[in-house]
């Protein structure tokens, strides 16, 4: 409150000298647009250093980041064209860093604006988990359709580029892109191995694999593998049944991992933000190393958590 009264103050003084000197200078629209244009230049030279920095390798290899970071590079591509995967992390990273600053000098506590960092990296991450995993559920609901499209297509004499070109145009979501783009592929000369090992990749679900190699054998040979195909529809099917299952049977315990884990790091970072005694102690030797402790512990049970059930919740 006290920096916000003094930067009001400060303004206002410097407003009323203007007034009374009778030295405002007039702007135009296109003086304001060269004053813009100037600092776009500066800021986007700044970008780029910072972006050629380790800190940009570090920053982009974590998963979420990465995402947020493409996704950022992607939806500002009208307005900024050059701006590329490095420099949106940095921008990323600038965002946090303005949050973190503005955060603590509201709340007069460096404690209060790194808590704040860490709140909103975690719902950025959480976020962007939480769209992978639906995206990745709608590809497994979506394959049984695309065996029995692909198995269609080939039985009725197409070629493989026909018959993954009729795919991606028939089909909806991430699978009709993925096709879409093995299509442009092999329009533009690549390989069909090359082509559909990264159709595989991009799909990154059971039985991805087998359609890859079911698809060279197809072309290879030229035969149209409609029961394999439409077995593998059947296969698809069972299985998204029993994943469907599976989620319904662990949301529970599910719901209560999450609970358990998350309700200490909440707790902390809201009393990081509003308790000034909380921060006061955070502060101290012993308070860090409380939380350090509590942090590992709480860590090591949810690696623990995640070991033993990552053979059966591998794809939910």
């Amino acid at each position: 409150m006290e920096v916000a009264t003094v930067a009001a103050a400060s303004l206002t003084a410097f407003c009323s000298m203007l007034l009374a000197c009778g030295e405002i200078p007039v702007l135009t629209q296109g003086l304001v647009m060269r004053h813009l244009l100037r600092w776009w230049l500066r800021a986007y030279g700044v970008l780029r250093r910072l972006a050629r920095t380790r800190l940009a390798d570090v920053l982009l290899s974590w998963t979420p980041w990465r995402s947020c970071a493409r996704a950022l590079a992607s939806s500002l591509g009208p307005f900024a064209p050059a701006l590329e995967e490095r420099a949106a992390a940095m921008v990323l990273a600038g965002g946090l860093l303005v949050v973190a600053m503005v955060v603590g000098l509201l709340f007069a506590s460096p404690v209060a604006g790194a808590s704040a960092a860490a709140i909103v990296a975690s719902m950025a991450s959480a976020r962007e988990l939480a769209r992978t995993r639906r995206a990745r559920r709608e590809v497994c609901a979506s394959m049984p359709g695309v065996y029995r499209t692909l198995s269609v297509a080939l039985a009725s004499g197409q070629t493989l580029a026909q018959a993954v070109s009729y795919v991606g145009s028939h089909e909806r979501g991430p699978v009709a892109d993925a096709f879409t783009r093995m299509s442009l592929r092999l329009r533009c000369g690549s390989s069909t191995e090359e082509a559909v090992d990264l159709l595989s990749r991009e799909l990154d679900v059971p039985g991805a694999e087998l359609l890859a190699t079911a698809l060279v054998i197809s072309h290879r040979t030229g035969s149209p593998l409609r029961d394999l195909l439409m077995r593998s529809a059947v296969l698809a099917e069972r299985q998204g049944e029993f994943e469907r299952m599976l989620i319904v049977k662990t949301a529970q315990v599910r719901l209560s991992v999450r609970i358990v884990c998350l309700l200490p790091v909440v707790m902390i970072a809201i009393l990081a933000l509003i308790s000034p005694d909380f921060q006061a102690g955070l502060l101290t030797p012993v308070g860090m190393g409380c939380v350090a402790l509590a942090s590992l512990l709480d860590c090591t049970a949810l690696l623990l958590i995640r070991r033993l059930m990552s053979g059966v919740l591998r794809w939910t």
